[in-house]
């Protein structure tokens, strides 16, 4: 409005000096006529912005006035992640804060074997994660941090009861490992965002179902090496038999998909490179006596399997025993 009322002075001024001609000559020279109006100009136009632009500048400087902070009033919780398969899934990991409606999560990658929730409230939160699915995955499956955890969740580890972690603001409870896959069905509660498809969800058992035995192997030939071994678990009081076989140097083993159950171990020597079939080796009462002098005991050790689980230190490192203690190659 201002700026209008500067044009109309404007316009009028010039309508009068057009219509007036020169002015008259005086005894003191006068400005050139153009020097006048360009001064009245500049002036009005000085006057009707001084106002909105006290004001900008007022507004401007309450914009960005700080907020004032008090230090860290949040805190996180922080901990490892594992799966009863051979590979890490994607997994919404969650801690619900007990006694409220609230809960946080973050989204791991898959392979990712470690996470951290930030953002918590003061307070004592549950921790539950559970399978986004994808990649061979399923959705909805769910692990917790329960008192399994601590307990090494082997078979006499039944307390699946979720572990309070507490919360403080500026610090980040650490090692909460959300192991517990092996909970029955409903134990933890469904994510609220795969609420909908809760009741579609599979057990653990039903996805996983075998489990696993690993060791360390040697070979009493010093000097040439490690022969490639096939490496026998044998279901005790049934006829079934599982087998690996390793490679010329190879050390170690793992032998997958064996239904629960309990086991006994040998390794028998493969023909390959400088070595022919030979001795047997067993997993006996020798190796934990430590295959010295005086350990004649040579039993073979029961080796129990359980569902998502790798029994390991499993070493059929006996080849000491008498001839025809050990069964021989199934497999010739």
């Amino acid at each position: 409005m201002r700026v209008l009322k500067v044009m109309f002075v404007f316009s009028c001024l010039m309508i009068f000096v057009a219509s007036c001609g020169a002015l008259p000559q005086t005894a003191e020279p006068t400005q050139d006529i153009n020097q006048i109006v360009h001064a009245t100009f500049q002036a009005l136009t000085q006057q009707a912005n001084v106002q909105p632009l006290a004001s900008a500048t007022a507004v401007a400087s309450s914009a960005t006035q700080p907020a004032p902070t008090s230090g860290a009033v949040t805190g996180s919780i922080s901990g490892q992640l594992n799966y009863p398969a051979g590979a890490l899934p994607s997994m919404y990991v969650t801690a619900y804060q007990v006694g409220t409606q609230n809960y946080h999560y973050v989204i791991t990658n898959a392979g990712q074997a470690t996470y951290q929730i930030d953002g918590l409230q003061p307070g004592v939160y549950h921790v539950v994660a559970y399978t986004v699915g994808g990649g061979g995955f399923p959705a909805g499956l769910s692990g917790g941090y329960t008192q399994a955890v601590p307990c090494g969740l082997n078979t006499n580890c039944n307390d699946h009861t979720l572990i309070d972690v507490s919360v403080s603001a500026g610090q980040t409870a650490a090692n909460a490992n959300v192991f517990d896959w092996y909970a029955p069905v409903d134990t933890f509660p469904a994510f609220p965002q795969q609420a909908a498809q809760a009741t579609t969800i599979p057990t653990v058992s039903s996805v996983t179902t075998t489990g696993s035995i690993s060791g360390t192997l040697m070979y009493p030939a010093g000097g040439v090496g490690m022969p490639s071994l096939r490496i026998v678990a044998f279901q005790v009081g049934a006829t079934n038999y599982y087998h690996v076989d390793t490679a010329l140097g190879q050390n170690t083993y793992q032998l997958d998909n064996l239904p629960p159950g309990t086991y006994h171990v040998l390794a028998y020597t493969l023909a390959a490179g400088v070595f022919q079939p030979g001795p047997i080796g067993g997993y006996s009462q020798m190796v934990p006596c430590g295959l010295q002098y005086g350990c004649n005991d040579h039993a073979l050790i029961d080796v129990v399997v359980t569902a998502g689980h790798v029994t390991t230190g499993v070493d059929p490192n006996d080849y000491y025993a008498p001839e025809g203690t050990f069964p021989p190659n199934p497999l010739p």
